[in-house]
Parts: C-alpha cells; structure tokens; sequence
C-alpha cells in the first residue's frame, strides 16, 4: 500500500493561503494593487489628476484641454502628476509645471520631468 503524502491537503492549504492574501491585498487597506497611500491623492479634496505634455497638446486626465483648464481642475483636487512625452517641448513643459507650482498644486512626476522644475515632490 502507498504511503499518504497528503499532497491534496498541502494543495489545499498554500491554494487557500494564497487566496487570502489575495483577498486582503486587493480588499484590505494596504497599498496594493495599484492604490495611493494614504495623502497621495490629495486627501479630502480629490483625487489625483494625470497631465500629459504631448508635442501639440496638453491632456488632464486623457482629455485634450488648454492650460488654464488644467491649472483650474488641479488646484480644485490639490494633486497632478505630470508626464511629458519625448517630443514635448521643454518650455511648454516647464510652463505647466511653473504654472501649477504657483497655483499651490502638489506635483509629482518622473525625474526627467521634475528636474524641469524645483516645485515637484520627491
């Protein structure tokens, strides 16, 4: 007769675990799967939003729109995260950046971006 290994119960057991931390990961209040910690998303007053500098337009949030649109929306949340695409132009970069520094905005962005501007957040 074979020796039980009890190789369904080990199955079950490290299936049921990960399972668990899955749930707690994804449900609980840690940062995974994607989620801001706590103050990065502008706390009370909104969530975060993304600016791209593209070569011939500025987009919030994936929608083309003009800069004082996107300074207006960004310091109502208080947050941006600012990306500029390889043809964007350096000036029309600094420029946003600048201009939602002075309007109180918290910025973060990719060191290539922030070495653009002093007023980005580490």
């Amino acid at each position: 007769m074979p020796a039980d290994d009890h190789t369904g119960k080990k199955v079950a057991i490290v299936g049921g675990a990960g399972v668990l931390a899955w749930w707690l990961l994804g449900r609980g209040e840690g940062r995974a799967f994607g989620r801001a910690p706590d103050g990065d998303e502008g706390g009370s007053r909104g969530a975060r939003h993304v600016v791209w500098v593209r070569a011939t337009r500025i987009e919030l949030d994936g929608v083309p729109t003009d800069l004082p649109t996107v300074i207006a929306k960004c310091r109502e949340s208080g947050v941006a995260e600012v990306h500029a695409t390889g043809d964007a132009t350096t000036r029309v970069v600094r420029d946003v950046l600048a201009s939602l520094g002075s309007a109180g905005v918290k910025i973060y962005a990719s060191p290539d971006v922030a070495s653009l501007s002093p007023a980005v957040a580490p």
